[in-house]
């Protein structure tokens, strides 16, 4: 590089920058993932949030709810033979991370029981229940 003025002087300013910058970036990349480490949300859940069942199929149907924490299961609840019309919902406990739901339809044909998991205890998850007999039973995902 030449200087400023033009003489034949080496300059290594660009290179010295380069380096600085370089350092800096480091740092600021370590501070953001660090801060983002230290802010993290508690993955526990909120007692008030829940998952909710609507039966609108042509089915008795019954849903185990599995509660997982940190350590393992915590509990399972399970809430039999409800019936077409009917409206049911489970409160996450306050040590959940997780919660896997076995939906058994009475008298289906079409295959095993269905499953829904949820990973996001921090908020509301509702479902619809749809099916006829003997061989279609189907879980959808709703807005509470």
């Amino acid at each position: 590089m030449l200087s400023r003025d033009g003489s034949n002087t080496v300059v290594h300013t660009g290179m010295r920058r380069m380096k600085r910058a370089g350092g800096l970036g480091a740092a600021a990349l370590a501070l953001t993932l660090g801060g983002g480490i230290l802010t993290a949300p508690s993955a526990a859940a909120s007692t008030e949030n829940f998952i909710q069942f609507k039966n609108d199929a042509l089915y008795f149907v019954s849903t185990c709810f599995e509660w997982q924490g940190p350590d393992g299961v915590l509990k399972t609840d399970c809430y039999e033979a409800k019936a077409k019309g009917q409206t049911w919902k489970a409160y996450f406990p306050a040590e959940a991370t997780k919660a896997d739901v076995k939906v058994t339809f009475a008298g289906y044909t079409g295959g095993p029981p269905k499953t829904v998991t949820v990973d996001d205890v921090n908020k509301n998850h509702c479902y619809q229940l749809k099916g006829t007999w003997p061989n279609y039973a189907d879980v959808l995902r709703v807005n509470c």
